[in-house]
């Protein structure tokens, strides 16, 4: 699948953007074991971010993501 990585910079949460949703990553670790490179990381505004609708979370079944 083609993605994005992306989070504003008021906030320290990190997002999958695909099919038009977030997912939030929900931690370090997940970020590392899922293969992702800290410079494939794209700064985006926080509007842009909070109206975007939330997807499943990475990985499943974590809750509600937090709004950047």
């Amino acid at each position: 699948p083609i993605y994005l990585l992306a989070k504003c910079p008021t906030s320290p949460h990190i997002y999958r953007l695909e099919d038009g949703a977030k997912r939030w990553v929900v931690d370090i670790e997940t970020f590392e074991a899922e293969g992702y490179q800290w410079a494939d990381l794209v700064m985006m505004d926080c509007y842009t971010l909070r109206s975007m609708p939330d997807g499943e979370t990475i990985p499943p079944g974590r809750g509600p993501a937090p709004q950047p």
